[in-house]
């Protein structure tokens, strides 16, 4: 079993506890092969909610280190068998925040439109649940982050295609670092309201079957968000 780690709750904490997680796995103290432990177990064992733990191990599996399977724990894969497409953690400069958002621009515009052609009642539902949780509060605190993330994953999951589910939720756990890190960027009303303005408007196209405006309207969010957090975008996808 994993050794016995206690962590406060700063923001942030399943990036934390998945970042324990992958240096018990390339030290060797969680072996290749190796089943983990239940997340109740690892919950105790880091001294976080199973939430918290469940987000974290879904980090680790979507960058291709774990492996889940019904009916069985997740499975530290094998060096060879993991994915050798990685975000890492230093996306502090600026050249790697515009290829950040330049990939998010051909992933998700195509993704909105993909999720008003394809999306069905429960997609909806989720949606605006996510745009609900993202409304609750007027500063950008961790519970907006998670919403933000929420919604964007809800849209990857309405195409219906899981290879898109699965990089658009890689992405948004990468993404959620660095807004957090510049958090101070939406200490404005203004700001929040915007952010929130451009999501009810992709839900909105979406919801009425529009591909093409979904797609316009993620567009002009990807690209509104860029500007916000100060990033140049290369000329390309997100023009217009």
């Amino acid at each position: 079993m994993a050794s016995s780690f206690v962590v406060e709750r700063p923001a942030g904490l399943p990036d934390r506890i998945a970042d324990l997680l992958m240096e018990q796995i390339t030290s060797g103290t969680l072996a290749e092969g190796q089943i983990l432990p239940t997340e109740t177990e690892l919950a105790k064992s880091f001294g976080v909610s199973r939430n918290v733990m469940r987000e974290a191990i879904a980090r680790l599996r979507y960058e291709g280190i774990l492996d889940s399977r019904q009916g069985r724990g997740a499975m530290v894969l094998p060096l060879s068998e993991r994915l050798t497409f990685r975000i890492g953690s230093g996306l502090g400069s600026s050249d790697s925040l515009a290829d950040l958002f330049e990939l998010r621009g051909l992933l998700e515009i195509e993704i909105a439109g993909l999720a008003a052609q394809r999306r069905g009642p429960d997609d909806l539902s989720e949606l605006e649940a996510a745009l609900t949780c993202l409304s609750e509060s007027d500063f950008f605190d961790e519970a907006k982050l998670e919403a933000d993330a929420r919604f964007h994953r809800a849209l990857a999951a309405a195409t219906g295609n899981d290879y898109l589910k699965g990089i658009s939720t890689y992405i948004s756990f990468r993404l959620k670092g660095t807004t957090r890190d510049t958090a101070a960027v939406y200490a404005s009303d203004d700001l929040v309201a915007q952010t929130i303005r451009e999501h009810r408007l992709i839900f909105e196209r979406v919801s009425a079957g529009e591909a093409e405006g979904a797609r316009a309207a993620m567009r002009a969010h990807i690209r509104h968000a860029a500007e916000r957090l100060g990033v140049r975008l290369k000329t390309g996808v997100l023009a217009g």
